[in-house]
């Protein structure tokens, strides 16, 4: 999913705990937008999602009765 951060919001030097590259932390501090698996609770509300990922619904596995 990309990333970007909201404007007016700052961000701290916790990059490795978020699970971003130094490269990636400097550019979201930026305000461009970047690439992850998952948003950490440090930054969930710094940040605002542009594309969230899409379930399919063929992963969900449905037990029927027996």
């Amino acid at each position: 999913m990309k990333i970007k951060l909201k404007t007016g919001e700052g961000l701290s030097n916790n990059w490795k705990s978020c699970g971003c590259t130094a490269l990636d932390w400097a550019d979201l501090k930026a305000g461009k937008t970047i690439e992850v698996n998952s948003v950490h609770k440090l930054i969930k509300n710094k940040v605002e999602v542009l594309d969230k990922p899409k379930t399919s619904s063929a992963s969900k596995k449905k037990e029927g009765d027996k």
